[in-house]
């Protein structure tokens, strides 16, 4: 079948690498345009484009600025594609180009839909605490994320998992599933269900106040937030006023009750009080200063049992 890719972040790259492999033509591939990037603030092609030149240099990349601009729109239309795949494309797409493909537009998304539709599925389903997610392959419908289902896979989520290794795992996955999926299209035998409006619920893309650590709530729920907010906006608190970014952290071992939330309880082992129980911060990253581990990082700062962390 013809093929067009609408992708742009690191998660399409497993699908776009399986599609360049499938036998499928891949007409065309379209990303995001090039953007400034970086500590030296250089344009930068996205992730999707940087490997679709080096893999395919003889497919085209189109990156418009707008995905309903009408030279961009000509463009679709010449190619005569039989599938349109959407993988983390980052751009609205109008009803005019869902219904341009011969066969049908179709999209992988990052979670057991019709639950945690919306921008960040994988951060979300960490932060709630679920055992367990999975992809969805959808035929697209002008309402975001609730398209009917094709097929869906599901994955354990990993206790101390975090959100890109989460992502990474899924992204694997999602790509053997979208060639599933075109084997049922070209075959006929594809049989898409509606999804159940009740049990919709939804994840908001992140803001950086997200990562703000709240020491009044469990130490569950703290160790959650690090492993779910990485790599942006990361969980953060402050130490003597400066900033300090928490990459990895545990539940320490049951302390005694006393002090309030946000207590360094152990200076030693860098272990904070929360509303119910105890965290250990093991990786972590003082405003001015490199990420390190917990026991470089005491090697050149003294950390007082009693101070305090936050505002």
């Amino acid at each position: 079948m013809r093929i067009i890719f609408f992708g742009t972040g690191k998660f399409g790259l497993p699908s776009l690498k399986k599609l360049f492999g499938s036998g499928h033509d891949i007409v065309a591939v379209v990303t995001q345009p090039d953007r400034k990037r970086g500590r030296g603030w250089n344009m930068l092609p996205t992730s999707i484009k940087a490997f679709a030149e080096k893999a395919a240099p003889g497919v085209e990349t189109l990156q418009p600025e707008e995905a309903g601009g009408a030279a961009f729109l000509k463009t679709l239309r010449e190619k005569n594609a039989d599938v349109f795949i959407v993988v983390d494309y980052g751009q609205y797409l109008a009803k005019e180009i869902l219904d341009m493909p011969a066969k049908c537009c179709i999209n992988l998304h990052p979670s057991l839909l019709p639950k945690y539709r919306g921008a960040s599925p994988v951060s979300w389903a960490i932060l709630n605490g679920e055992t367990k997610t999975g992809n969805t392959v959808i035929k697209m419908s002008k309402k975001m994320d609730a398209g009917d289902i094709i097929l869906q896979a599901e994955m354990e989520i990993g206790e101390d998992e975090n959100a890109p290794e989460l992502s990474s795992r899924l992204a694997q996955m999602g790509a053997a599933l979208l060639l599933k999926t075109l084997n049922e299209i070209e075959t006929g035998n594809m049989h898409p269900r509606k999804q159940n409006e009740a049990r919709v619920s939804y994840a908001p893309k992140l803001q950086k106040q997200d990562g703000k650590v709240n020491w009044e709530r469990p130490a569950v729920d703290i160790v959650r937030q690090v492993r779910a907010l990485q790599p942006w906006p990361g969980a953060f608190t402050l130490l003597n006023g400066k900033t300090l970014k928490i990459f990895a952290a545990e539940i320490a071992a049951r302390i005694k009750e006393g002090p309030i939330p946000g207590t360094i309880v152990d200076g030693d082992k860098f272990i904070v009080k929360t509303s119910s129980g105890a965290i250990r911060i093991n990786t972590l990253q003082l405003e001015g200063k490199k990420e390190m581990n917990v026991r470089e990082f005491l090697k050149g700062y003294k950390l007082i049992s009693g101070n305090m962390l936050g505002e």
